[in-house]
């Protein structure tokens, strides 16, 4: 393709796609989809050549560079959009990532199962396991008919500051009719305060599987939710819904259950995670152990799909069977919308609830069949490394493009967060090498700008004359943008275009971290040096004031506000202008915060 044709992709924003049977397939914080990347490197390169990522998260990149050879509909539809003619054919990748979730994920991905064989084997994994724990979800409905639990509204238990008195927060803290979270409420005793003073009821317990005593919260059953042969129902909950829980809790578990402590850092409330020392504490008893038994009967399948099916396990685990599943408000809606951990921490709110695994496990196989009827058979060669990019073992000057999505500074500290996936692995992400800005692990901007530096420094040494490479980067903060730039000028690599990802969905830290900023810059690095124009303007403050003019009179500009500060940026980086200013100080300067 002409260089004006790949410049396209750099002049007009990329919507991020997370739709689909490809990106549905497993809960793991991905910033821009397969199809997206796989117009890149089409564009970028031709059949057979060589494609790198050194920050390859869920293996997105290797997926798409498996597609170009069969594009789908959606990759079709990009590219006549820009007006692109790229060349489709397999390209070889290589794929590096420090954390095990992230790696085993890839390798599944890229060297898919075949569908119908692995569609039977999760279904004859999942009826395993219900045969073995046929009472773990059982339950009664509200006519005294046998039901099977589809989930279960938990609530801490509080006590009132005025007279002691016991209740759950849900008691005090939801109303119905129209369906709400009241901010005040009144005692019997007449103490009025918010719920959130009550204080948390706490409880000394001997945990029976590491046999250590542990001070929690207390949290009980509040509401269920579940299913008989004459449909769906909810009721609130009786004293015999706690049954699961404490036989679940009074039987032992399968050997290869890991009754493993966490390693908290970064994450770790002293609030909400009191007492919670092992993994096992993340979930409720049920739910841990269903979880347990599907882990353990995998040994039993066929030995070729045991990584996919480990993958299916784990795919529901981390976003939906923990304590770490929430409920939410949706206007208009009468009742609460059940819906997953939120991307990137590890809250566990005063209403966890628990999911149903083993129906849970069972939705997801259709989806993994699906994916791997799109990837399974293809020709192209992926390489996937679980270990860090600052040593490649690549020759000099063997790849033809790289595209890659760096840590965003100290937005997500991934190697905790990927703990109650990694522990059912044996095997955790080293934080040794792991690029990111946490005061638990010792690292800062300099840290962070030094392990970014090697890594850019063996891009640099891989990649040919000619070849560029894309990057993806998201930050509000000045200090991590001057970071970034730095690194990529240290190793000797050039930032010569930026557009924007248009992303669908900020993760939760993006959006309540520090400002709103839609949108991550896409930067095209180029392996030559040049020096940088700094055109018109020299300071970012000048950048901001031209743009502010440049619109004066009406012009339209973004078409999200938010993407303001990105679209900044990536002027400042392709121009050498310093960045000095952090997303809130331009929004304050253009008066649009």
């Amino acid at each position: 393709m002409s260089a004006g044709d790949i410049a396209t992709l750099y002049e007009t924003p990329l919507a991020a796609n997370r739709t689909g049977a490809l990106y549905n397939a497993f809960s793991y914080p991905t910033k821009i989809s397969a199809e997206s990347i796989a117009l890149f490197i089409a564009c970028h390169t031709a059949p057979g050549d060589h494609v790198l990522d050194v920050f390859g998260g869920s293996g997105s990149t290797g997926i798409a560079a498996l597609l170009c050879e069969r594009p789908t509909d959606r990759m079709l539809t990009l590219a006549a959009e820009r007006g692109l003619n790229p060349t489709w054919g397999a390209r070889d990748t290589t794929v590096y990532e420090l954390s095990e979730i992230g790696t085993l994920l890839a390798r599944v991905m890229t060297k898919a199962p075949e569908p119908t064989a692995f569609r039977a084997a999760a279904n004859h994994l999942v009826d395993a396991a219900t045969n073995l724990e046929p009472s773990l979800y059982v339950t009664e409905g509200p006519d005294g008919q046998p039901g099977t639990v589809r989930h279960v509204i938990w609530s801490d238990v509080v006590e009132c500051p005025g007279c002691g008195t016991q209740t759950t927060y849900a008691d005090i803290r939801v109303r119905y009719q129209p369906l709400r979270f009241d901010e005040s409420h009144t005692c019997a005793c007449g103490h009025t305060g918010s719920p959130d003073e009550w204080s948390r009821v706490l409880e000394h317990s001997l945990d029976p599987w590491t046999g250590e005593t542990a001070t929690r919260r207390r949290r009980v059953p509040w509401k269920v939710y579940g299913t008989s042969k004459a449909g769906n129902w909810s009721r609130s909950a009786v004293e015999t819904d706690s049954a699961g829980e404490t036989d679940s809790l009074s039987r032992s578990l399968p050997t290869d259950a890991p009754l493993v402590p966490l390693t908290w850092g970064d994450l770790h409330r002293s609030g909400y995670h009191q007492g919670m020392t092992h993994l096992h504490h993340l979930y409720t008893a049920r739910n841990f152990r269903a979880v347990a038994t599907l882990w353990h009967l995998v040994d039993d399948e066929p030995e070729e799909l045991r990584d996919a099916l480990r993958l299916l396990v784990l795919s529901y685990n981390a976003a939906h069977s923990t304590l770490m599943t929430r409920v939410v408000l949706k206007k208009n809606s009468p009742d609460f919308v059940i819906t997953g951990a939120q991307s990137g921490v590890m809250y566990v709110s005063g209403l966890p609830v628990e999911k149903n695994v083993f129906v849970g496990v069972r939705r997801k196989i259709a989806t993994f069949a699906a994916a791997f009827d799109v990837l399974h058979g293809l020709s192209g060669q992926a390489t996937v490394v679980t270990g860090s990019a600052t040593k490649l073992h690549l020759a000099d000057e063997s790849v033809d493009y790289v595209f890659t999505d760096p840590p965003f500074g100290a937005y997500i500290p991934y190697s905790e967060v990927n703990q109650p996936n990694e522990l059912w692995l044996g095997r955790t992400t080293r934080t040794d090498d792991e690029a990111i800005i946490s005061p638990a692990q010792g690292k800062g901007i300099d840290e962070y700008r030094s392990l970014l530096t090697s890594v850019f420094s063996e891009v640099a040494r891989v990649m040919s004359p000619t070849s560029e490479a894309t990057l993806v980067f998201h930050s509000s903060q000045a200090s991590v943008w001057r970071a970034l730039a730095a690194s990529v000028t240290d190793a000797g690599l050039t930032i010569t275009a930026a557009s924007i990802l248009d992303k669908t969905q900020a993760s939760f830290k993006q959006v309540n971290g520090h400002v709103a900023v839609s949108g991550d810059p896409l930067l095209r690095i180029s392996k030559c040096r040049s020096a940088a124009s700094l055109g018109p303007a020299s300071t970012m403050s000048e950048l901001v004031r031209d743009d502010a003019e440049e619109h004066a009179d009406g012009t339209p500009t973004l078409r999200d506000p938010r993407h303001k500060f990105s679209e900044l940026i990536g002027k400042a980086l392709v121009g050498g202008i310093p960045i000095t200013m952090d997303a809130r100080a331009v929004y304050e300067l253009q008066g649009s915060d």
